[in-house]
């Protein structure tokens, strides 16, 4: 099995006023794993994380704060957070978010 999703093809999703994601591999696809490009501008958010998550910064400078310590990502650094990790981001950035399983399930 496979499956071809076009940017023109994505699922915009208005997380904030200055986050959106752009789905593109999404559980009705594969419950295993999702893809999408996330793009934010001066945003801060704290969470714990509800999957396993990897983050690949295309653009920009995201900030993740771990166990109160600050980590700085750039242009083409990636991290990975596991499941049930409490963390939180910062900056303006558009970075490739994966989640495993796939986001929503």
């Amino acid at each position: 099995m496979y499956k071809i999703v076009r940017a023109s093809d994505a699922t915009i999703r208005q997380i904030a006023d200055n986050k959106t994601a752009s789905n593109l591999i999404t559980k009705e696809i594969t419950p295993e794993i999702s893809l999408a490009t996330t793009r934010a501008t001066d945003y801060y958010e704290k969470e714990t994380s509800g999957y396993n998550r990897i983050y690949f910064v295309l653009e920009g400078q995201m900030e993740l704060i771990i166990d109160g310590v600050a980590q700085f990502l750039s242009v083409g650094d990636a991290c990975f957070i596991s499941k049930d990790t409490a963390y939180e981001m910062k900056g303006t950035f558009n970075a490739v978010t994966v989640n495993q399983p796939a986001f929503g399930s």
